[in-house]
């Protein structure tokens, strides 16, 4: 301690080269610190020493006038002004680091000073030149055996993100402070209170290694959990997009069973006919069988429809056909023209196919809810219509829910889910509308009565993909509708 105290004695000259040495350390300290980019031209380089130069020999003269308290100050103020408009960093943020830097560089300097002390025990020597030259090479030693530190190597990373790890911050910084302190305390110190400054600095040193020691343990296994938690949030969104992709999946095998499950009852419905028509011209005994399924057609007698020309398409009419039958429905197509050009031009066989099951089926349906009246009625009208391609559905049921109608295309709905309605069909409907460019117009006309259709929904192959609702409630269904794109007209 006597020692440090008689560093006061040493020349100017020998005192201001170990304070130029401790700013240059505390300079490129904070580069290391912060993992930035060192300067790399020798001319920059030497403009950087000679600008630390001019600061040392003013630190120098505050000290000799305001005391060592006011210089340690403005140099951590100097060192990062300087380090702010070299690197392009925030002020507030430069100092900061410019004041643990300083703390470091400190700690290592009272280490070489330390050891010095020792090493005088077997050279001897009396000369302050020669001291300091041995401090200041254990120093810049100690320093660059720091710099080199694995943990260190791409400097202190908590203090890389403009310090957004409060608690270290404060904890780092109260550290800094503590060791400036305890330099202020030693720059003033006497005989008189040698052993109580001594001890006190022995127990600080040991409490300090065991504070950084334990904070950068924290520091680690808060890094480890944040990362776990990274990882889980991750995994979550992986899962997240893994569930939507099988509903995504699953609503898509939805549809395509949805439709196989028309062309297939469809087909049964023909090959039964087939069967039907065999067994007559084979089977005896088969007068019973025709009667009992007379019995069951009686209700409603079959018309004759016009064919279109397309097996399938006239199959799936015909099918449905008896499925109206079937639930005493009166069921008309009205052809106009010949749609060979339709389903060549503007949709497939297949899809006009699922288009008729769909919404022939959602009509039937909707008539079942009828219960006070015998208007129940099934109008297809197919072909070129006002000008435009187009397919037209009436029927005498009920209306839609105005919640259907605004989901209708967005997500399965249904207004009769309780009856067998799933909602898909118009999924179906809406991905045929998109991708063949057409419209559709639900026109609702009124509740149903015994005179007159309910409703028409209509396909339109128009070109401009859009869906509209006319109804006689357009004021109600107006004040419910957000989605700008869905327009509303009075019929």
């Amino acid at each position: 301690m006597e020692y440090i105290a008689n560093l006061g004695d040493i020349k100017v000259i020998a005192d201001i080269v170990k304070l130029y040495c401790i700013i240059i350390g505390t300079y490129y300290l904070n580069i290391k610190i912060t993992n930035s980019s060192e300067e790399k031209k020798i001319i920059k380089k030497v403009i950087i020493l000679v600008i630390l130069f001019v600061v040392c020999m003013l630190i120098k003269y505050i000290k000799e006038i305001l005391g060592y308290g006011y210089s340690i100050i403005s140099l951590i103020i100097l060192i990062g002004l300087f380090y702010s408009y070299m690197m392009k960093k925030k002020i507030s943020y430069s100092i900061i680091i410019s004041f643990i830097s300083l703390s470091i560089n400190y700690v290592l300097f009272i280490a070489s000073t330390i050891i010095t002390f020792f090493i005088f025990f077997i050279i001897n020597t009396q000369s302050d030149y020669i001291n300091i030259i041995i401090i200041l090479t254990i120093y810049i030693l100690l320093l660059y055996r720091f710099k080199k530190i694995k943990r260190f190597k791409k400097g202190i990373i908590f203090l890389q993100n403009k310090l957004q790890d409060e608690y270290f911050n404060i904890l780092l910084l109260n550290i800094s402070s503590e060791i400036l302190f305890i330099l202020i305390i030693l720059s003033n110190y006497n005989r008189e209170n040698a052993e109580t400054v001594g001890t006190a600095f022995i127990f600080f040193s040991i409490m300090l290694f065991i504070t950084i020691q334990k904070s950068l343990q924290l520091y680690y296994k808060q890094k480890q959990l944040i990362k776990n938690l990274d990882e889980t949030k991750k995994e979550l969104e992986e899962k997240k997009k893994e569930i939507q992709e099988l509903e995504e999946e699953n609503l898509k095998f939805s549809e395509k069973s949805h439709s196989i499950s028309h062309q297939q009852k469809s087909l049964a419905h023909k090959i039964e006919k087939l069967e039907l028509k065999n067994e007559i011209g084979e089977e005896s005994g088969i007068k019973e069988r025709l009667n009992d399924i007379s019995k069951k057609l009686e209700q409603k007698e079959a018309v004759k429809l016009s064919e279109t020309g397309v097996t399938q398409v006239d199959d799936m009419l015909d099918y449905m056909q008896s499925e109206c039958i079937k639930n005493k429905i009166d069921f008309q197509l009205q052809l106009n023209g010949n749609i060979h050009h339709m389903t060549n031009k503007y949709l497939g066989k297949e899809e006009l196919e699922i288009l008729l099951a769909d919404h022939i089926k959602n009509a039937i349906i909707a008539i079942q809810y009828l219960k006070e009246t015998n208007n129940k009625s099934i109008l297809v009208r197919l072909g070129k219509i006002d000008g435009n391609y187009a397919i037209y559905f009436y029927d005498t049921g009920i209306e839609f829910n105005i919640e259907t109608l605004f989901n209708l295309g967005k997500k399965p709905s249904t207004t009769h889910k309780d009856n067998g309605g799933t909602g898909i069909g118009f999924m179906n409907t809406f991905n045929t509308l998109r991708k063949r460019n057409a419209s559709l117009i639900v026109k609702e006309y009124g509740k149903p009565c015994d005179s007159n259709f309910t409703k028409v929904l209509m396909i339109i192959f128009d070109g401009k993909q859009e869906y509209k609702i006319c109804s006689y409630r357009w004021e109600e269904i107006q004040k419910k509708n957000v989605d700008k794109d869905i327009k509303i007209e009075k019929i």
